[in-house]
């Protein structure tokens, strides 16, 4: 038994050591796919969109979850983690899951760049009055914003700008690179925290984290039913079921040390990003048949 935790030990540090050079990859690949102009006039041109988007994964969905957990028999160490991971908007990964389907990714990058934003200005003021005792400003979080999003974009933007034939040579290697990168983070974090998930059997953690991201993603679809762009439809499900992980455990170490919050922030953050990873992958595949079978 010693030495099954001791490899599953090993193979979640490799996991937890990748995951954010996989984030970093990701955000540079963003910066080298999408010039920034393009970035702006999407903003602008579908300010309708990103609108609800900010509205919806930074006020109304959480606040509803707040209301819910405040209802449910479910721990209140628990309870504080899905409130917490829920105002956390704008995750990076929205755009490999939508990347992975086969649709343009500028919506997704735009939403990224938003919703983080956004959740660097609200959540200082939310979080403080659905959680007692709890203080956080946006100071405490612009540290995240910038080591993940800013400076990767940045430098994917200035070679997309400066250097673009470096960027075609260079472009499908990192994207291959990213992907692997994705695979050992996401699947080997999973298979890691195989103990602290049995663990959590019993506690409702585990079926609680599944229903609300689900539901989450669900109503985030829903909401862009009527849309006619299917890349505006994915991105806005991706966006309410996958919360920014990094700006949530930002907010635990600067206020919490109960270990319950983190690994429920833990666990809920790797159950949706497996999740979403093998359903865009299916949305994906049933594309290129489709197109194969026309």
């Amino acid at each position: 038994m010693n030495v099954i935790n001791g490899v599953l030990n090993v193979i979640y540090n490799v996991s937890y050591f990748t995951m954010p050079i996989f984030i970093i990859l990701l955000v540079f690949n963003s910066g080298l796919s999408e010039h920034p102009k393009t970035i702006l006039k999407t903003v602008k041109d579908n300010w309708a969109f990103f609108l609800r988007l900010v509205v919806f994964n930074n006020v109304i969905l959480p606040l509803i979850l707040w209301q819910l957990l405040r209802i449910i028999p479910i721990d209140s160490v628990y309870s504080a983690a899905f409130v917490i991971l829920f105002l956390c908007a704008g995750a990076s990964t929205v755009i490999a899951f939508v990347q992975e389907t086969g649709e343009k990714i500028t919506y997704a990058v735009s939403t990224m760049i938003l919703l983080t934003l956004s959740t660097v200005l609200i959540l200082p003021i939310l979080l403080p009055r659905m959680i007692e005792g709890v203080e956080i400003t946006s100071l405490d979080l612009i540290g995240s914003l910038i080591a993940s999003i800013l400076l990767p974009l940045s430098a994917g933007s200035f070679m997309r700008l400066f250097f673009e034939g470096l960027t075609l040579n260079i472009k499908r290697y990192t994207l291959k690179t990213q992907k692997v990168m994705m695979n050992i983070a996401v699947y080997g974090m999973m298979l890691g925290l195989l103990p602290e998930l049995v663990q959590l059997i019993g506690s409702g953690v585990i079926t609680s984290s599944i229903l609300i991201v689900l539901a989450s993603a669900v109503i985030g679809y829903l909401i862009e039913m009527k849309n006619p762009d299917r890349a505006m439809q994915l991105t806005s499900g991706f966006a309410g079921g996958q919360r920014n992980g990094a700006v949530a455990f930002a907010v635990v170490l600067n206020n919490f040390s109960n270990p319950g919050i983190f690994l429920t922030i833990a666990v809920t953050t790797v159950i949706s990003t497996v999740l979403f990873s093998a359903l865009s992958t299916y949305i994906g595949k049933s594309r290129l048949k489709e197109a194969e079978t026309r």
